[in-house]
Formats: structure tokens, sequence, C-alpha cells
């Protein structure tokens, strides 16, 4: 069973999966912000409705330019006035309209224009990464004192992951069924000893090629003897990440109940994962380079396949054709920044490079074609 097949399922019995991602990632727009929701009261429906507008387009632009840029940057982000905004949006589509004489609901998407967007963030200066990332499975690790929980009830850690709800970053997460495979496959130790054969079979099963274990370690309590204060354990496996850990302690807030805290805690560790990836796949402008590579096929299908997944690549600036026959393309991939980001890319649209001899090979690695 494929990942968006489990997704489906769960999503269908329990509700308890979350995945950010409904389709192919290599299918996924940056660009695009979906799911802004909108409730406005207002003198008069239509008033509500202009009011919703401005709201919408104002959450979708923030969102978007969080999504592109590293959490360092956030302060330097243009603040664009209403009336300018059009020129950013290329279109937008409305779902769930409903309204009474006061009272506007709708959720919006918004399609961004990429070259408009990019300027505007070049031309302040702002560093940004466009590359989205194949899912990250994350793996919940709740120790509360002398008990560990990882797959049995109560984990209220496991709980916070499942209620983040949408996300709109560059790296999609998922959470593991719980199944009887999972708890067969990775036991509370293994999960704490970030296992590397253990994680990798349970990623591989999903489809996935990197894992987190976020392990939460329960340091404080409040009056109700609710989780207060935590120290989180981040343990990355496969991918180049591998064998990277994070640690961080977390407080509530001030009048922030158990719930919130956690959730919160939950968003820390999906910024971390966040922030590590883009760091890495900042879009280097000033670097320019050509790479000629052959790219064996069975049929123009594959080819078609292909050409349209290098259309994904955000560092492949342009894709140069040399030479066309029935199973052999030559391209030249004109690209931006360094070789190992160029690699790195490609990798999120099953595709990958190979040295061969002395030349280069782009290869095919989904099967599909």
């Amino acid at each position: 069973m494929t990942l968006h097949m489990r997704v489906v399922a769960l999503l269908t019995l329990v509700g308890s999966f979350f995945f950010t991602v409904d389709s192919p990632v290599y299918g996924a727009d940056v660009f695009e912000v979906k799911g802004i929701y909108v409730d406005v009261t207002a003198k008069s429906v239509t008033e509500a409705r202009k009011k919703a507008m401005r709201e919408g387009e104002g959450r979708a632009f923030a969102i978007l330019l969080k999504r592109l840029t590293m959490k360092d940057d956030r302060g330097l982000l243009p603040w664009i006035e209403p009336r300018h905004r059009a020129q950013y949006i290329r279109d937008f589509s409305v779902t769930g309209e409903k309204s009474s004489s006061v009272r506007y609901l709708a959720t919006y998407s918004y399609h961004f224009k990429p070259d408009a967007i990019r300027n505007l963030l070049k031309a302040r200066g702002i560093a940004f990464a466009e590359t989205i990332s194949k899912p990250v499975l994350v793996l919940p690790l709740f120790e509360n004192g002398q008990q560990a929980t990882l797959w049995n009830d109560p984990n209220p850690w496991r709980e916070a992951w499942s209620g983040l709800g949408v996300q709109h970053g560059l790296v999609p997460i998922a959470l593991p069924l719980g199944d009887l495979a999972d708890i067969s496959g990775v036991s509370i130790q293994q999960a704490a000893g970030a296992d590397e054969a253990a994680m990798m079979d349970m990623a591989n099963r999903y489809g996935v090629n990197s894992a987190v274990v976020a392990h939460m370690v329960v340091t404080g309590r409040d009056q109700a003897g609710q989780p207060n204060n935590v120290d989180l354990v981040i343990n990355r496996v496969g991918s180049k990440y591998a064998g990277r850990m994070t640690l961080l302690g977390v407080a509530a807030q001030e009048g922030e109940t158990s719930q919130a805290f956690l959730k919160r805690a939950a968003m820390e560790v999906a910024d971390v994962i966040e922030e590590s990836w883009k760091r890495d796949n900042l879009l280097q402008f000033g670097m320019v380079d050509v790479l000629p590579v052959n790219l064996n096929i069975r049929n123009l299908k594959e080819w078609l396949s292909v050409q349209e997944r290098l259309k994904k690549v955000p560092v492949v600036r342009r894709v140069e054709l040399a030479l066309l026959s029935r199973d052999a393309v030559q391209l030249n991939l004109h690209f931006i920044g360094k070789l190992d980001q160029l690699i790195s890319s490609l990798r999120q649209v099953d595709l990958d490079l190979a040295v061969t001899g002395e030349s280069w090979s782009l290869v095919n690695l989904s099967g599909r074609g």
C-alpha cells in the first residue's frame, strides 16, 4: 500500500493521521497557498466579503513568504499594502461560501506569480528556498517520569502532532499509523536510540527516505500534573541528516493550556526540521553553471514525465535539449548553486545524477513512463 493510500484510508476511518500533501511531492506548487478560512462580520455582507478578501490575501501572502524564507529573516519580510497585492497574485479560488446579511464565510486558495515573488525577495536581499522536500516520518516518543510511551495511549505528545492540522512549509510531515507492523517494527528502546535499521525499515514501508524521533522528556508539571516544562531530543535517521541530533528546552507560557503548550512544542520541532532543510536549499543566484547529462528512456512517455519533473526543480533554470532519440536523451541542465544542491533537489522529484565513465547520467528513480 502506498503512503497516499494509507493516508486516505486512515483519514476515512479515524481521522488521526497528519499528512500535509495530498498528491505526489513533485506535483506540489510551492507558490500555491491553500485552505485560507475566513469568517468576517460587518455592517453588510458586501462589506464583510471585501474585508474577508483583504484578510485572506494578507494571510496567504504572509504564509508564502514565511514558507520560502529563514526564520531569522522574518523581521525583514516586506508588508505589502492591500491595493498592491494583486500584482503578486496570479489567480485565486473560493470554496464553501456561506453568508447572511452581515456575515461571510469562505475558504480561499491562492496562486502567486513566481517571478514577482522572487523579485520582491531579491530586491530586499532576503535569501529564500523553493525546493519541497519529500515527506519526513515523525515518531513522537513521550517520556513522563519513569514511563515512556510510543504506541500506547495515552500519548499526549502524539496527539499534539495529530492536532497540528494543515502545514504550509517546504517539508511535509507524516505520522505512522501505529498498526501492528509499526508496533512490532520499532520498540520504545529502538526509537529512543534512533535505531537506524528499524527506523529505515519503517520509513521504507511508508515510502519515505528519512525519519525523525521527537523524544519529549517531561521535566516540570503544573498544579494539575500536566507538563509545563520539557526537554526535546530530535534525532534524524536517513538522508544526509542521518545522525544529526538537536536538543531543545521548551517551557509553557503564562496562561497557556497543556494542549496548546504541547502543540507549540510540536511546531518548534517542525521548525527545526524545516529550517535545516531551507538552509541547505537556499537559492544561490550568483552561482550559475551548466551540466551536460545523458538520460536513458524506454519510451516518449517517460521522457515527458522526466521533463515535467525537471520543471519542478527550482535550481534548474533552463533545460536545453541537445539530442532526442528513441531510447536516449542528451540534455544541458542550466542550474544555480552548487552541484550537491542540484542533486538534492533532483532527488525530491525522483531523479538523480550518476557518473558514468567521464560523463553524467540523469537517472529516473520513479520507474514511471
